[in-house]
């Protein structure tokens, strides 16, 4: 296995690296390619990729080892052993942190499938069903008190589409004749109902919320803050560094992110290319900004050398430490709970950032920048929700304008 850095122009004119690795295929014996993305500029991230191409290396050094195209499984294989396989070759095309939430719902599966001996050739539509059955019933175990309950409609396509993917695997290695969960429907409610669950603050409650952070949860309220007014992820949250604010140009520019599934990783890559942006940095924030950084000054004089913020993030423990993302979102959930608005979390600051700039008269690609949303759908969804609870004014408005004709009705 072989990577070299090569650099190609995209259409928009930016120069990115990308890794291109030459491997020989253990069954034909012939030299193939694969191109990879790192994702990062070329100007000044040459270390950065050089670390990603030995990673690259790594990751797919498993081409050069496979003996065969399906590992000598059979129709008899049991499921669990090919799930095992087959989340190992999605290893390498996976964020390690998608891998690792693809890998907790292959665990599951296997949990479920292997305490039935279930083989491949034994699966049917009517076990898949039944499966998707137990999922929306007991599904979901309770960390403490273990009790089981069902998983969501939505969470339970998600495993859907996984196991379809696993058995279009199996069918292109030849081990199955037809795909048993392609007729096997999840019943509920249909994707575009979840639009309906999109709830969000008005300006008035989005400010009180703030105000009751700062009396009761003042660790939250700056995170809050920027989630609610520049409608920040949570990874891009905990990833803003002193670094990527601009005071002489009035900017924020978001690029670096840190995720949790199993493990904390911090990435210079935001979720989607639209992720990285740079936003404005208005006089309130700039404040926020100032009273982090004060605090930050005198906890790493108090601290000295035990004071661990060596990458310049904004938002940590007094120590300087990275929160973990995970206590941030069990804290902020715990906190709406007292504020008595359980059904705001920390995502929701996004939806309610987006429609306090589109009651404002943002247009929808104004929005779209601002929110980092990889296309325009995602936001007219958002759009569309917060132009429907603006229907009642709409009548009052049309009410007003027609009242000069009442008298053609007595």
């Amino acid at each position: 296995m072989r990577g070299n850095l090569i650099i190609k122009t995209t259409s928009s004119g930016r120069e990115l690296y990308y890794i291109a690795l030459s491997y020989k295929d253990p069954l034909t014996g012939k030299w193939k390619s694969k191109t990879v993305s790192t994702g990062l500029d070329a100007k000044g991230n040459k270390r950065k990729a050089e670390t990603l191409r030995r990673e690259a290396e790594s990751n797919f050094a498993y081409l050069e080892l496979q003996t065969s195209s399906n590992a000598g499984f059979t129709p008899e294989t049991p499921l669990t052993d090919y799930l095992d396989y087959w989340i190992e070759l999605k290893k390498i095309d996976l964020k390690k942190i998608t891998w690792e939430a693809y890998d907790a719902r292959v665990q599951h599966m296997k949990r479920y499938f292997g305490d039935l001996k279930f083989r491949l050739i034994d699966i049917t539509p009517r076990i898949v069903d039944q499966f998707f059955h137990y999922l929306l019933t007991k599904g979901k175990v309770h960390p403490k008190t273990k009790e089981l309950s069902g998983l969501s409609v939505r969470s339970t396509r998600s495993y859907k589409s996984m196991l379809h993917a696993v058995f279009a695997q199996a069918m292109v290695e030849g081990l199955v004749s037809s795909n048993p969960v392609d007729c096997v429907a999840v019943r509920g409610k249909k994707n575009s109902d979840y639009s309906e669950d999109m709830l969000f603050l008005t300006e008035d409650e989005a400010a009180n919320m703030l105000q009751f952070l700062s009396e009761n949860y003042p660790r939250l309220m700056p995170i809050a803050f920027f989630g609610t007014y520049y409608g920040l992820r949570r990874s891009e949250l905990l990833g803003l560094k002193w670094s990527a604010i601009d005071y002489q140009k009035k900017l924020i520019h978001i690029q670096h992110t840190v995720v949790r599934m199993k493990s904390t990783e911090i990435s210079d890559l935001t979720k989607t290319p639209a992720g990285k942006r740079a936003l404005g940095l208005f006089p309130t924030a700039e404040k926020c900004l100032e009273k982090i950084r004060l605090e930050q000054n005198e906890n790493q004089s108090f601290f000295g050398k035990d004071y661990k913020n060596a990458e310049g993030y904004v938002f940590t423990w007094e120590d300087g430490r990275c929160y973990d993302p995970n206590y941030i979102t069990h804290a902020f959930n715990k906190a709406m709970v007292a504020y008595g608005k359980p059904e705001i979390s920390l995502h929701k600051l996004r939806h309610t950032c987006a429609s306090m700039l589109i009651n404002r008269g943002w247009d929808i690609k104004k929005v779209q920048y601002w929110l980092g949303h990889r296309d325009t759908q995602t936001t007219l969804n958002i759009y569309s929700h917060v132009n429907k609870q603006g229907l009642d004014d709409i009548a009052n408005d049309l009410n007003e304008i027609s009242s000069s004709n009442a008298g053609l009705f007595d």
